[in-house]
């Protein structure tokens, strides 16, 4: 629940720094010199002397516990001490907001990444615009930890697409545009989920040019996103446009990279040449949650015989070795919750450490954006005054329960509704007994959260949702 204090200390998680321990203080030897000069004045003097000395020296033991015990409880009391209830009392509407608390000395949540100008490199059209396919150079400054460059078209998401760079250098990134991507701004985002501000001038993009002209069909494929995550409020979806000089029959194939395993297919039957088609998919098939890992979409065409026209496996030139394959995507099945810098606690503030933590706490600055690690229903959401503003969500087809604490303020979804993995639920606080921002996590097997069910240690999940998130 509440960070680490006294000699406990946080790590940056997966960032390239060194864990930093805070020196324990030690407890002075006095004690030690007070007994051996009582016991040799036992020896020296009479009786009545030998008891008072007992006496002294037990009363300066006892002094010396003290000094003992204080610091360690001191350095214990951060770490969540007695657990909330199954059903935490919230706190009356008459009681003011919990004060904050000073937040650890970790970078604001703002993008490092500052946006200058784009330039077409390959695949230009007039006028500065790009097609489809076209090598971008998205210029600035602090380009370094891009994951991710966004095109985002008209206002709202329909039409929002990304994709992984193919180069980053400090001062410029390059990426192919993806297919779907229309005029509108860009941006990038960083590792730790940070988008930067658009690029002062938006990005304009023209229809691709047909490719049957040397009289050979052929299909592009371009996934809308480098990464899907299970149960997102957007599905992965992937785009594809048949160059052909008729109407043709497309079947489309969900290849698993690991196997080779087509794990789904869709059949969307006559498709007409140079129109933009769409599939989607959302992590299930056979009824299950597939493992996370790499995919990639294999489309193919027939004419009206079934004559195999053109498949996507073998369009176009090979793509260059430090470019993905415009068909393949990375699915997940959690996001790391925190998106921002952010830290792992240590000692106190790990599983298990002082008094019975039960979770893990990842530090972070003040308001930075706390998502669902996992989509699911929100079973509690109340005040507590050890946990602050805290959320329960019980895992889509998982078993599991997901409890945040130490929210800012209010959660932002209600009991018994129903989020999506990535949506916003709240921001990162020091709500509660706590020393400090940070997100006190918890993951608890079924039958669930204090009823029933047991904490398992969240670090491990927490590690590997970072590095692929």
């Amino acid at each position: 629940m509440a960070g680490a204090r006294g000699s406990a200390a946080f790590r940056r998680g997966g960032k390239g720094s060194e864990a930093v321990v805070a020196k324990s203080a030690t407890v002075p030897a006095r004690a030690v010199v007070a007994r051996a000069v009582l016991v040799r004045s036992a020896l020296a003097g009479a009786a009545l002397a030998f008891a008072r000395a007992l006496r002294a020296r037990s009363a300066l033991a006892g002094a010396a516990l003290v000094v003992a015990v204080v610091p360690a409880s001191a350095g214990a009391q951060g770490t969540g001490g007695a657990r909330p209830e199954a059903t935490p009392a919230p706190a009356p509407r008459s009681a003011p907001a919990p004060a904050p608390r000073s937040a650890p000395a970790l970078p604001p949540v703002r993008s490092k990444a500052r946006l200058a100008r784009l330039a077409c490199v390959s695949g230009c059209a007039e006028g500065g615009a790009v097609r489809p396919g076209a090598l971008l150079r998205v210029r600035g400054r602090g380009l370094r930890r891009t994951a991710e460059v966004g095109f985002s078209g008209a206002p709202g998401e329909a039409d929002d697409v990304a994709s992984a760079p193919a180069r980053r250098r400090r001062t410029f990134v390059d990426v192919r545009v993806p297919l779907g991507a229309a005029t509108g701004p860009v941006t990038v985002l960083d590792r730790d989920g940070v988008a930067s501000a658009p690029a002062p001038v938006p990005l304009s993009v023209e229809p691709a040019i047909p490719a049957t002209a040397a009289g050979r069909p052929s299909i592009d494929v371009d996934v809308q996103a480098p990464k899907a995550y299970f149960d997102a409020l957007r599905p992965m979806r992937v785009s594809y446009v048949v160059h052909d000089d008729r109407p043709v029959d497309v079947r489309v194939e969900l290849v698993r990279q690991a196997d080779e395993a087509v794990i789904a297919s869709w059949a969307p039957g006559v498709v007409q040449p140079e129109t933009p088609q769409v599939v989607q998919w959302n992590g299930v098939a056979g009824g299950r949650v597939q493992r996370a890992g790499r995919y990639a979409f294999r489309v193919t065409a027939a004419d009206e015989g079934g004559a195999l026209r053109a498949t996507s496996a073998q369009a176009g030139p090979p793509v260059p070795s430090a470019e993905r394959d415009p068909s393949e995507f990375v699915f997940l099945r959690h996001q790391f919750p925190v998106r921002g810098p952010h830290g792992y606690g240590e000692y106190a503030a790990r599983f298990g450490g002082g008094r019975g933590h039960q979770g893990q706490d990842v530090f972070a600055a003040c308001g930075t954006p706390m998502v669902a690690a996992r989509g699911g229903l929100v079973k509690f959401k109340q005040y507590h005054s050890r946990a602050g503003y805290y959320l329960v969500i019980d895992g889509e087809q998982t078993g599991v329960d997901y409890s945040y604490m130490h929210l800012a303020s209010a959660a932002l979804v209600s009991k018994g509704e129903r989020v999506r993995t990535g949506q916003l639920i709240g921001y990162v606080g020091d709500t509660g007994n706590t020393s400090g921002c940070h997100l006190h996590f918890e993951m608890w097997k079924r039958p669930g959260w204090y009823s029933g069910g047991s904490a398992f240690d969240p670090l491990p999940e927490l590690l590997a949702w970072d590095r692929q998130s």
